[in-house]
Parts: structure tokens; C-alpha cells; sequence
């Protein structure tokens, strides 16, 4: 443990810092929803909040009754932060930063309020670590800290970003824990909790081990208990149940005719499904939740933010293999390019930073294609990584 704790502190002082420095727009959604929650009591009515106020309301005018797409979990967690903080939050700058973000970043509080906002994600964090710790053999678990206190895509996400991923995570870090412990059901709930931030990790139900209908089951009716109370709500159905940025994983295909296409991850997702049904043993549990996400990644225009998802799988993976270091680092490498050709609130932007990478790449080579290029050494890399993950190199793990 003590081995532990210099890598330890080494993750906090990182986060501590970044915390302050950037600022991602998209923090004020999260929050504003669980501002009406707690403030205006819009509870069950959280989806619909905007749809009633007058037309020419300011939450209105700048973000339109479309605006909270993200599952009820989302709102839930985030309004117990603000009813806790309650005592010591600025609540006028808060007000001014859901408002008028251009003039909030100018004020002296900002800093602390950030700090409010995003510390709450250390706990979720902290969560991830102990999992992971547990999931390792004892040998691996300094290598396996070290590689989660420098976890780039996660700091990125919730410390930079000030988004909520981390509880994707750690969800599928759960799911894998209590899978290695023959408790897949347990990590079919765990899954569905974190669905209950976003959707996604229902598709990972059927590669959890055992019977698959009763891991199924138990998944969606644990989502379904979870999005229950807001099934009445038109907003819920229509902006967060069918969200528009869920579609994205079906975009890549192959037409078939004027109407009709091969969807890529559809394809890839049910090919992975036989595999997995015909040939469990070929991949630890972790490895077939991998493959699936890496399918993910390869065949979606993906916000940079998600890839934190899977970022806990590849550090079981480099752990439990040292040949895949170089296909990891590879994919790591990759994701930032990505990350980097993205508009400039999601890289220089996020220190208030001037400047379009995109844009200055341009000068000299068409960006769309340099980033083409690299999603597609994603796509190969990921099937050079799965080829090289052998079940039997890591029986238990």
C-alpha cells in the first residue's frame, strides 16, 4: 500500500490543478438540469422544465426545450451535489455561468466554483481505482495504479471537461468485478446503473458470462425501474430516451439500395456476439467488453469525452499482457489526434487558450483526411489488439 501512495498523491495534485484551469460549456447542462431539481423542484418534470417557461425566458432563448438529453441518473446525482454544497456554492455566479458563460469566466469565483462542480467526480474515481485494484492479481496492482492515476481519457473527461463519464467506468469496471466473482447478474445491474447516465452500456449486457437472458433481463429491468418515473414525460421520450446523439453508432454503412445499408457496427456488434456465444474462452470477460467498445470507436464520429469508457479495459489489457503496451499506446495516441481535430472548445479552447488546430492543419493538408487516416489506424490497431489478447495468457483475469 505504501508503494501506493506517492502515485497517489501524484493523481490528486493532477486533478487538483486542472480542476481550476479549464472549462468545458457542456458542464452547465448536467447541472442545470439538477438546478431545476433543486431549486425549482422539477423533480419528475425536469424534461419538460424548459417546454413550460414562456417563450421568451432566458434558459429558453439560450438552450431551447431540447436541451437535457442525458439519462434521469444524470440529473439525480448531480442535484444531491448542489443540495449538499448548497451552503457554500455561489449561487449567482452559478446563475451567471448557466446564463452567460462569456461573462462568468471573468469573475474571481470562478475557480472555486469549479472546484465545486468537479470534485464530486473524485469520489466516482476513487470508486473505479478500488475496483480495478480488486480485478488485478497483487502483482500487477502498483503497475495497474500507476497506469489509472495517469489515466489521460478520464482526467480529460471529468476533471477537464467537467463531464460525468467516469460513472460508465466505473460501471464497467463493476460489471467485470463481479463477473470474475460469479456474480454476473450484479455486474448486469451495475451496467444498467451506469446506462442510467447513458445508454451505452446495455449493448455490453450480452458478454457478461452465464445465462445470458438472466443477465439480460436483470439489466433492462434494472434501467427500466431507473427511467420508469419519467416515461410519462414527452420531454424524457423524446430528447433523452430517443436522443438524437444515440444515433451516431449507426451512421457508418454499406448501401445495399437507394434506402437500405449495411450498418458497420451492427455488423461487427452480432459477429462479436457469435464469437462470444461459440467461443467464450477466447477472451477474459474484460476482453470481450473491450472488443466491443473498440467496435464502438472504430465505426462512430464519437465525442472525445467517451473514450474514458474503455480506457479502464485497456489498462487491464497492457497489465495482463506487456506485448499489447505498443497497440495501447497506439490507440491512446490516436484518440488524441482525434481529440485535436476537434473545434477548439474541446482542446486549446478548454484553457482559454486562442487558436483552430483543425483549421492550422489545414494550411498545409486536408484535415478531414489526416483525421480519416487516423480513425483508421484505430480501426486496424484495435484488430491487431484483440488478436493479441490470448485467453490463455490470463485465465483468471
Amino acid at each position: 500500500m505504501k508503494s501506493l501512495l506517492p502515485w497517489l498523491a501524484l493523481g490528486l495534485a493532477i486533478r487538483l490543478i486542472l480542476i481550476p484551469l479549464t472549462l468545458h460549456p457542456d458542464i452547465r447542462g448536467h447541472y442545470l438540469g439538477a438546478y431545476f431539481i433543486t431549486r425549482h423542484g422539477a423533480f419528475f418534470s425536469v424534461y419538460d422544465f424548459i417546454s413550460r417557461l414562456p417563450r421568451d425566458d432566458v434558459y429558453t432563448r439560450l438552450y431551447g426545450d431540447n436541451f437535457l438529453v442525458y439519462s434521469p441518473l444524470t440529473y439525480w446525482f448531480h442535484a444531491a451535489v448542489l443540495s449538499i454544497e448548497s451552503a457554500v456554492i455561489p449561487w449567482g455566479l452559478f446563475v451567471s455561468l448557466e446564463q452567460d458563460i462569456g461573462a462568468a469566466i471573468a469573475m474571481p469565483g470562478i475557480p472555486w466554483l469549479l472546484y465545486l462542480l468537479k470534485l464530486p467526480y473524485l469520489l466516482i474515481d476513487a470508486l473505479g481505482l478500488w475496483f480495478l485494484l480488486k480485478i488485478v492479481r497483487e502483482k500487477h496492482r502498483l503497475q495497474a495504479c500507476i497506469l489509472w492515476v495517469l489515466n489521460l481519457p478520464l482526467i480529460y473527461s471529468a476533471y477537464m471537461m467537467g463531464q460525468f463519464d467516469t460513472f460508465l467506468v466505473v460501471s464497467i469496471l463493476a460489471a467485470v468485478y463481479f463477473s470474475k466473482s460469479d456474480r454476473p447478474v450484479l455486474g448486469a445491474v451495475a451496467l444498467a446503473v451506469g446506462a442510467g447516465f447513458k445508454p451505452f452500456p446495455l449493448f455490453l449486457l450480452p458478454f457478461l458470462p452465464g445465462l445470458k437472458i438472466k443477465n439480460i433481463f436483470a439489466g433492462l429491468f434494472t434501467y427500466f425501474l431507473i427511467i420508469l418515473p419519467y416515461l410519462p414525460s414527452p420531454g424524457f421520450r423524446q430528447y433523452a430516451l430517443l436522443a438524437q446523439h444515440t444515433d451516431k453508432m449507426w451512421y457508418a454503412g454499406i448501401p445495399i439500395s437507394g434506402s437500405q445499408y449495411l450498418s458497420l457496427f451492427m455488423v461487427g456488434y452480432v459477429f462479436i456476439f457469435w464469437m462470444f456465444h461459440y467461443f467464450p474462452k477466447k477472451l477474459p470477460v474484460w476482453g470481450w467488453l473491450l472488443a466491443v467498445l473498440l467496435l464502438f470507436y472504430s465505426v462512430t464520429h464519437y465525442h472525445p469525452q467517451w473514450f474514458a469508457w474503455i480506457s479502464p479495459l485497456l489498462i487491464l489489457a497492457a497489465v495482463n499482457s506487456p506485448r499489447v503496451w505498443l497497440p495501447v499506446s497506439a490507440l491512446v495516441a490516436c484518440w488524441v489526434g482525434v481529440v485535436l481535430s476537434f473545434e477548439p472548445s474541446l482542446n486549446l479552447g478548454l484553457f482559454g487558450l486562442p487558436g483552430n488546430i483543425f483549421r492550422e492543419i489545414n494550411r498545409f493538408y486536408p484535415a478531414d483526411r489526416l483525421v480519416s487516416f487516423i480513425r483508421s489506424a484505430f480501426a486496424a490497431t484495435s484488430l491487431a489488439l484483440l488478436s493479441a489478447i490470448q485467453s490463455h495468457e490470463t485465465p483468471k483475469d
